[in-house]
């Protein structure tokens, strides 16, 4: 067997305490000297990270990983590195970078200053954009008024989002449902679908990546306002002051690699998103 074949291991981890990087060293330094490139994806979050029906992590992420190491070996000469996985959800996505147990966290973590994040993360280039809108049941489309108070109307978001805070600022007589943990989008898009909500209330893309899983008839599901009441751009999860590290993730996130990956994962879903996409971007561009 060739000396030069590339090895990749991908172990996934709940909780592990990994050998920190000195303080002299850099995020690729470590990468160079240790052969591991940790790294941590969402599990409740389709098409970017999510379990099959298997229970195997599956998603862009996941390939976004690969595509990742692929170059790392090439930029770092070297012809083993081994990918670490961890588990991050919405609570504990930015403690995982901060403390130093994975270098990068992909996953639906949306671009703002409005949010308060530790000091010791900062955010990657722009992957995606999406928005916020809610998913109802389309027999339910005239108990919701948007332009309304929404009082006494039902609405599901995710725990620790920037979701839950816009719902909260906006439309404070609600009858707010709050889901969290690992299968909080699943749980909330299955008490929507037992007519226990009227509205779950998430970004586009991930919501109707959520009814296709489980699924749900798409027919029976519409994602309100047509237009996103807000425009989220996603980027990843990096340790601050690591220039080299963020222009090396950033390089591969806007190389054409990455977008044929999205375009792949996205599939069915481009059709869904379009509008989504396109009048985000719009607004996005004009600031």
């Amino acid at each position: 067997m060739s000396s030069k074949l590339i090895a990749i291991t991908i172990t996934i981890f709940c909780s592990i305490l990994l050998p920190r990087a000195t303080a002299a060293e850099t995020v690729l330094d470590t990468i160079e000297r240790t052969g591991l490139l940790r790294v941590a994806i969402r599990e409740d979050a389709a098409p970017f990270g999510y379990l099959d029906a298997g229970g195997n992590i599956r998603g862009y992420c996941l390939d976004f990983f690969a595509l990742l190491r692929r170059k790392l070996t090439q930029f770092l000469q070297r012809d083993i590195i081994v990918i670490r996985l961890l588990k991050s959800n919405a609570s504990n996505r930015f403690q995982l970078v901060a403390e130093g147990l994975v270098y990068l966290e992909c996953g639906p973590n949306t671009i703002s200053t409005e949010i308060q994040v530790p000091n010791q993360i900062e955010f990657s280039t722009a992957f995606f954009i999406s928005g916020t809108q809610f998913l109802i049941q389309r027999d339910n489309r005239q108990r919701i008024n948007l332009d309304s108070n929404l009082q006494d109307i039902a609405i599901g978001v995710i725990r620790n989002t920037t979701t839950e805070q816009y719902i909260s600022d906006r439309y404070p007589l609600a009858e707010q449902q709050q889901f969290q943990g690992s299968a909080a989008r699943m749980r909330g898009v299955q008490t929507l679908q037992q007519g226990r909500l009227d509205a779950f209330v998430s970004d586009g893309i991930l919501l109707i990546a959520e009814v296709e899983r489980q699924n749900l008839p798409l027919q029976n599901y519409i994602l309100i306002p047509e237009q996103p009441l807000t425009c989220d751009r996603y980027g990843m999860i990096l340790p601050a002051n690591e220039p080299q590290w963020r222009n090396f993730v950033n390089s591969v996130i806007e190389s054409k690699e990455s977008e044929k990956l999205l375009s792949r994962w996205l599939g069915s879903l481009i059709a869904d998103t379009r509008i989504t996409e396109e009048e985000c971007r719009t607004i996005v561009d004009s600031k």
